[in-house]
């Protein structure tokens, strides 16, 4: 079931009225969201191509049982454990068992999720790279349907059983709640990933209605659907998508053009369904974590993803990078930050395209922290007079800026099969940027502010290029055309509409505007304004966005993930 759609209006407006009728009854609204929840789940959008059966709600189902039991069977070993004494052998036997219930959390979760998004690609991961020794092996492809929201909700409740091993959760004792918190429909198929320490608690002390929180509520739907159909779904049917399916045909500016499309679109349908999902919950009378704060004015790559998609990058700190470095200490720094940021990269799809994408932001965030402490280890030797010699450090950057041309050079000839000049010039154009970032101070005026946030930018919109490509050949045609620089001529008169262009422009800037500039003034406005013109102002926003869709609705983007 789609948001922007009259038929999730006919779901929700009765599961509002229902659950505050409710109120006086908390196990029966507690099964009342849960049933509503189900049934959002496996009503399923209607796209192409479609949804996994209904019946793949028994995953979600199974995941909730497995949890469940599993977090009960850790708490109570860890207390036997804690009762027993650290050197008393009970306490490693029972430390063993609750290590082996957490195993089972894991690999039940994770086993599911890799088998339905990754089997398809390691099988063909596997035949790639025999073919490349001459070793011929036939690729097969199963018949996997990717279950909706799978990804969410096996984070979502992993994070259970980790936070209860981690001795920072005490377990549910109700099933029912347990189930709610892990169906929650508002997020339940494209986040945010909701942690059972934010939410559980919540649940326990029940909702209490408030009329600021209905219409700070109102207000989020409203802005995410704006966003959503308008800087999302219109974008790209009138841009994005037109040259996506042929890059082969639209000069380099077009593809450059294109790629901003996508940079806005993608920001607009993901963060829209966050505010959409965020303002049913403050109008259920819960509160849901943000999952974007305006991430592309970050300064570096590691403040983008502290800002984009703030609840999975924040789930595999906490679980994942903590973890590496208390077991293998700092030393291990790099490759902590490596492994969880090509994770990151790979949640959100099973493809080569995938594996570059994590890769360039795992290999810029690598970047980032080495060039930060070069910068903060440089000032405090040259405080203390113990700065290397000049000739020293021009040897030192002279090797290392060829060897990074001549590896950027052979990764981009052997991947993207570009001719070897073409792949020298990205290399060399790379290596030069990477340069001007060593040169940049980490902090500086307003200038240097820009650069930063310029130079971010435009490499997460380079990289959307293995993001939104369907395959590599169609990347590679992309990057192709891109190097190309073709100068016949800029952009086609009449390939968009003055109004697409508008939308393009508006949207950035106001991205690109402080938020209360746009959200507190909009908000106010929201409140201020009579209900009878707020209910004409919707319907009539309703009305031209099913205009705008033309009566067919685009499933989310990370509906695929």
């Amino acid at each position: 079931m789609l948001f922007p759609t009259f038929d999730f209006l006919l779901f929700a407006l009765p599961v509002l009225v229902g659950f505050w009728a409710l109120s006086g009854r908390p196990v029966a609204r507690v099964a009342f969201l849960t049933a509503a929840s189900y049934f959002f789940y496996m009503a399923g959008p209607k796209t192409d191509p479609p949804p996994a059966p209904w019946y793949f709600a028994g995953l979600l189902l199974v995941s909730t049982t497995l949890d469940f039991i599993c977090g009960q069977k850790i708490h109570a070993l860890s207390q036997r454990a804690k009762a027993a004494g650290k050197s008393d052998p009970v306490a490693a036997l029972a430390n063993r068992g609750r290590n082996r219930w957490l195993m089972l959390s894991m690999v039940g979760n994770l086993g599911l999720l890799g088998y339905f998004k990754y089997t398809n690609f390691l099988i063909q991961a596997f035949s790639d790279v025999a073919a490349s020794m001459n070793i011929f092996v036939p690729a097969l492809h199963l018949d996997v349907v990717l279950p909706l929201g799978i990804s969410f909700y096996t984070f979502q409740s992993l994070s259970y059983t980790l936070d209860i091993w981690r001795g920072k959760l005490e377990p549910e004792t109700s099933f029912a709640r347990f189930a709610l918190f892990v169906a929650f429909f508002p997020q339940l198929v494209a986040g945010p990933i909701v942690r059972a320490s934010e939410f559980l608690p919540q649940l326990r002390r029940g909702p209490s209605f408030s009329r600021d929180n209905f219409e700070s509520g109102a207000f989020r739907i409203v802005r995410g659907l704006a966003k959503k159909v308008v800087l999302g779904d219109w974008v790209a049917s009138q841009l994005s998508d037109v040259i996506f399916d042929a890059p082969g045909t639209f000069t380099s500016a077009e593809l450059l053009l294109a790629l901003y499309g996508y940079t806005l679109q993608i920001y607009a349908d993901f963060s829209g369904y966050s505010d959409i999902a965020i303002g049913l919950g403050l109008m259920l009378g819960f509160k849901l974590p943000e999952n974007f704060d305006r991430p592309y004015q970050s300064l570096d790559i590691a403040e983008y993803w502290r800002r984009w998609h703030i609840t999975l990058s924040s789930w595999l700190r906490d679980y994942l990078f903590f973890q590496v470095l208390a077991k293998f200490g700092a030393r291990a720094g790099y490759f902590a930050v490596w492994l969880t940021m090509f994770l990151v990269g790979m949640w959100h799809g099973a493809s080569w395209n995938f594996v570059i994408y994590a890769n360039i932001h795992a290999a810029a965030m690598v970047f980032n922290r080495w060039n930060r402490t070069r910068q903060n280890k440089n000032k405090k030797l040259k405080k203390k007079g113990k700065h290397k010699p000049l000739p020293l450090r021009l040897v030192y950057w002279s090797v290392g800026t060829a060897v990074g041309f001549a590896l950027g050079a052979g990764l981009v000839h052997t991947f993207l099969h570009l001719p070897w000049p073409q792949a020298a010039g990205l290399a060399g154009f790379g290596t030069i940027v990477l340069l001007g970032v060593c040169a940049l101070p980490i902090k500086g005026g307003k200038l240097v502010v820009f650069a930063h946030i310029f130079l971010t930018f435009h490499l997460i919109v380079l990289s959307r290029i293995f993001f939104r490509a369907p395959d590599l050949d169609t990347a590679r045609a992309f990057v192709e055309g891109l190097v190309a620089l073709n100068t016949e001529h800029l952009i086609r008169p009449g390939l968009v509409s003055i109004w697409v262009y508008a939308a393009l422009v508006g949207g950035l800037v106001l991205h690109f505007t402080p938020k209360r500039w746009v959200d507190e003034t909009l908000m106010k406005l929201f409140r201020r304004t009579p209900g009878v013109l707020l209910g004409l102002a919707f319907v009539a926003l309703c009305y031209g966005l099913m205009l705008l869709l033309q009566g067919a609705p685009r499933a989310f983007i990370y509906f695929q993930f």
